[in-house]
């Protein structure tokens, strides 16, 4: 979900309503109605995991991830003037590594103007069998997008790292991040996991990772994402088992080393899956939080 510039908000996700996995938009008019949902996506291939942002500009910037086969495709990337008019012919195949397994993208923009798209691959490693983060970057100004790199000062090399978020605080990128053992090798099937954190001045060296969350149990957190409130603090926002059913918790950026002093639990509506009925809506144009199927927007 993402508001817009002028206050409008917008709306980015996958269907197979069209008897293919395509992605959708649609957007409010006047913040009273929705308009029509639009088919953005038409490649045989896949498409999941929408990621909708806004630049200082005003041009919206769409990622996402195209499996032709089960794991098994590449991460795209696209713009628009409007947030409603999409073209396929301006579609870019960001990375181009065959026979891997890219998906689940986040982008952000550094200080530089140098745009960073990372995601996540298990089999780019043949010699680390787990899902490790990577980020490619297309430098402020070019047209091309340079070869992926994993991000060594990130990734275990014993554990999964999974389902990345990432967006810009001041002059620093910052992450978050799911880990979790091997047992399982998605996060959402494993019956604990913890977030992690890092922040970059470049996009591409990073701080040592910092453990967020310090459950006790078989807690299970997923879904991270970062986003600007009202008041212009920024958040932590994510699903987590912590008190039982999947439940909604904030917890101020302030905060993130002392988790889990200031931590708050949202007041959701329990839809498949659980949304955030308020705060998100209210968000800053420049916030970036999960909604429905966990696609993010900026």
């Amino acid at each position: 979900m993402l508001r817009a510039r002028d206050g409008s908000l917008f709306v980015a996700w996958f269907s197979e309503r069209g008897n293919n996995s395509d992605i959708y938009i649609t957007s409010t008019e006047r913040q009273t109605r929705w308009t029509q949902a639009v088919r953005i996506t038409t490649d045989p291939g896949g498409d999941f995991y929408p990621t909708l942002f806004q630049d200082d500009a005003g041009v919206f910037h769409l990622t996402w991830f195209r499996w032709e086969a089960f794991f098994r495709g590449h991460i795209w990337y696209n713009t628009s003037t409007d947030g409603k008019t999409w073209s396929q012919n301006t579609e870019v195949r960001v990375t181009n590594v065959n026979a891997v397994d890219d998906w689940v993208p986040t982008p952000a923009f550094a200080a530089n103007g140098d745009l960073l798209v990372y995601f996540v691959s298990e089999l780019r490693d043949p010699l680390n069998r787990t899902n490790e983060i990577y980020v490619a970057r297309k430098r402020a100004g070019a047209t091309t997008w340079e070869p992926a790199v994993p991000l060594a000062a990130i990734n275990s090399p014993t554990e999964h790292d999974h389902l990345p978020f990432a967006t810009r605080i001041g002059d620093r990128i910052h992450l978050v991040w799911v880990r979790h053992d091997t047992t399982q090798a998605t996060p959402w099937l494993h019956p604990k996991s913890t977030l992690f954190h890092a922040t970059s001045s470049d996009g591409l060296s990073w701080s040592a990772p910092a453990r967020i969350t310090n459950d006790v149990g078989q807690v299970v957190n997923l879904f991270p994402g970062l986003y600007a409130r009202d008041d212009g603090d920024w958040s932590l926002i994510w699903l987590s088992t912590r008190l039982g059913d999947p439940r909604v918790f904030e917890l101020p950026v302030a905060n993130l080393t002392l988790f889990p002093l200031g931590l708050a639990e949202k007041i959701c509506l329990t839809w498949r899956p659980p949304r955030c009925g308020t705060g998100w809506a209210l968000s800053k144009p420049t916030s970036r939080l999960p909604s429905g199927a966990w696609s993010v927007s900026e």
